[in-house]
């Protein structure tokens, strides 16, 4: 027996045992069938004069969709000097698309993000590793003189702990006009965390549509 096909029969027999791992690969399959195979890109607010946010920007798929469907404005985000960089260059072209190499967080600082693909992460992963800037989100929001940002497409393996909690402290969570969220659950607590944003996000958002630890959509209350 090969190793490949020891390895996939593992991954079968895990599958098989826990529930957990069924239930979440049945909640993708759903997501696909309901919402479409990928990203979030379904928006009733967005238009050539909205501005959105891509926190997350890894290779700008979700940028380069949300600026064919609706030629809208996108920030970037993306931490990693590797994609931050990709992402710079992909995109100097077009002056729709403002590309920022560091995250959004409560406060300014550096985080240490596994360097696996899009699964970078300064909260999981083993082996190497590699530097991010971090930097307030309130102190961005200002220098940017933003006001009303149409979407945010959040997702940033974990960092969506640190983000969400911080826009809604300081009140700046109404300024979203939809929310596109991937909350991961690496371990235990995450479960909780995530059901305590979510009951402070519906003081100003609703959400439209849940796949738990998939996708969910919330859009601000009128």
């Amino acid at each position: 027996m090969t190793l490949r096909l020891m390895t996939s029969l593992k991954k079968r027999w895990r599958i098989l045992r826990d529930p957990e791992i069924r239930r979440f690969r049945a909640l993708i399959r759903q997501f696909k069938r309901e919402q479409g195979r990928g990203t979030p890109v379904q928006f009733d607010n967005v238009d050539a004069s909205s501005i959105v946010f891509d926190l997350g920007g890894f290779e700008g798929e979700w940028t380069r969709d949300m600026r064919r469907i609706y030629d809208c404005s996108v920030h970037v985000f993306e931490p990693h000097p590797l994609f931050s960089s990709s992402l710079a260059a992909q995109f100097r072209n077009d002056d729709k698309v403002i590309c920022h190499d560091f995250a959004l967080g409560d406060k300014d600082g550096e985080l240490m993000l596994s360097d696996d693909a899009d699964a970078s992460s300064a909260l999981g992963g083993e082996g190497k590793h590699i530097a991010g800037r971090i930097r307030s989100v309130q102190a961005v929001m200002d220098e940017l003189h933003l006001t009303e940002i149409a979407v945010a497409k959040i997702n940033i393996e974990g960092g969506e702990y640190d983000i969400l909690p911080a826009l809604i402290a300081l009140g700046l969570i109404a300024r979203f006009g939809s929310l596109a969220v991937q909350f991961h659950n690496y371990g235990p607590g995450d479960a909780q965390r995530r059901e305590a944003i979510r009951t402070s996000l519906e003081a100003t958002h609703n959400c439209v549509w849940n796949y738990d630890f998939v996708w969910e959509k919330w859009d601000r209350k009128t």
